[in-house]
């Protein structure tokens, strides 16, 4: 039904307009998002590693955790609210943490990039708060009463880490967000969008969130009607979305698949070549 509807609004744009949009597609300033992507599954790896090997002595060869973790978001990438990355208890068996554990450390890795909520909140609530005509203070006030309330709740359930792999793992989360904006800059300006970095953060924080509930694999259809909904408040003309919606698809759904096929590849070639 979603991706219909995603058809049904786009029926009537200039789709020569759209296909010329394409044709013009900076591929510098993609390969800069994709790079910029890449380094957000980096920093979400290197903060699952220091969780789960401050409980394990099993210490796993890097090789393993790329090769699981990689795993791991192709699996999420098409399933309903990215339910995939908890393949990650079954993968991360041969750390030798029990399943009760395992299971807490990826619950806990999974949540943690919520932070983004809050934080894009109180960077986004002047814009919103014009956009949606409510006060940007009052939006503010929210999102900051929501981060301090986030902080508390992780720290109260992740305590049993220690300070220093908690801090490190809002560290990590933290330039995880950085790079999403950094990354979806990018991708709007490859198709000669021009918003500000913070007018992208909050299309592409609200249309992330929107599409993380669990009505559509990998969020297909839900992530494109609602950017085509945001595209449309922040003036963008609709001959520009459809360049959008295809890369943003790209880079949530099939960006992830390939990196895992390409790591395989890459292993299974190097072992012929051992032989």
């Amino acid at each position: 039904m979603s991706v219909a509807w995603v058809a049904h609004v786009l029926r009537n744009i200039d789709w020569s307009a759209s296909v010329e949009a394409m044709h013009s597609l900076s591929l510098m300033l993609m390969t800069a998002c994709f790079i910029a992507a890449g380094l957000i599954y980096v920093t979400r790896l290197f903060r699952l590693r220091c969780w789960i090997e401050r409980l394990s002595n099993a210490g796993l060869p890097f090789k393993e955790w790329i090769h699981l973790y990689l795993k791991s978001i192709a699996f999420g990438s098409v399933t309903p609210a990215r339910i995939g990355d908890f393949s990650r208890i079954a993968l991360l068996g041969k750390t030798g943490l029990n399943l009760a554990d395992r299971t807490r450390i990826v619950f806990h890795d999974k949540m943690a990039d919520l932070l983004y909520i809050p934080i894009g909140i109180c960077l986004t609530s002047g814009i919103a708060g014009e956009k949606l005509n409510i006060p940007g203070g009052w939006i503010f006030a929210g999102g900051m009463l929501s981060l301090t309330v986030y902080i508390s709740v992780s720290y109260l359930f992740l305590r049993f880490l220690g300070v220093k792999p908690v801090l490190f793992g809002f560290a990590a989360t933290i330039t995880g967000l950085g790079l999403f904006i950094l990354s979806n800059t990018f991708l709007f300006r490859s198709v000669g969008i021009n918003l500000t970095m913070l007018d992208i953060a909050a299309i592409t924080l609200s249309a992330g969130i929107i599409a993380s509930l669990p009505v559509s694999a990998g969020g297909l259809g839900v992530r494109e009607c609602s950017l085509i909904y945001l595209l449309g408040l922040w003036g963008v003309q609709p001959e520009a979305a459809p360049p959008v919606l295809v890369l943003e698809f790209i880079l949530n759904m099939i960006f992830p698949v390939i990196l895992y096929i390409c790591w395989t590849l890459c292993i299974n070639i190097k072992k012929r070549l051992c032989w």
